[in-house]
């Protein structure tokens, strides 16, 4: 789910329209309309801040709305063991050790745009270590 419907369902859960919700948070709705139809990510933080009180969300809410979603139920000592962990990240190495779920090691790289004027910014992507990649006969 993106924000932008995570937001559109907030508000018709709590039985707004579009229109309405952006009267009550004194927000154009011509600029909520336009922030849940393309990306609530280049909107100003003030209009955030009001969306999120108006919804009754804090911005991590929001934040972490496209987390992944697990296809199980978790217990009460599983979420506790989950805030545990993101609330030590110092201990983070060790447990993911431990557990034998540590990242893979990735390479910084720079992705540079094509464009006419190629005034694009430059984006700083992550790739997996190919350093000890061995090609066969099925990579020609």
């Amino acid at each position: 789910m993106t924000r932008e419907d995570y937001i559109k369902q907030l508000i018709s859960d709590k039985g707004f329209s579009v229109k309405t919700f952006a009267e009550k948070i004194e927000i154009p709705y011509s600029t909520l309309r336009s922030m849940l139809n393309g990306s609530i990510g280049g909107a100003a933080v003030d209009s955030v801040i009001k969306i999120c009180a108006g919804l009754g969300i804090s911005i991590n809410d929001l934040q972490n709305c496209n987390a992944v979603k697990l296809p199980f139920e978790t217990s009460d000592k599983e979420k506790k063991l989950i805030i545990a962990y993101r609330n030590n990240p110092e201990m983070q190495p060790a447990v993911d050790r431990l557990l034998g779920v540590e990242d893979e090691v990735m390479i910084p790289t720079v992705k540079a745009a094509r464009s006419d004027g190629n005034n694009q910014p430059i984006e700083i992507v992550n790739l997996p270590d190919l350093s000890k990649f061995e090609p066969d006969d099925t990579d020609l």
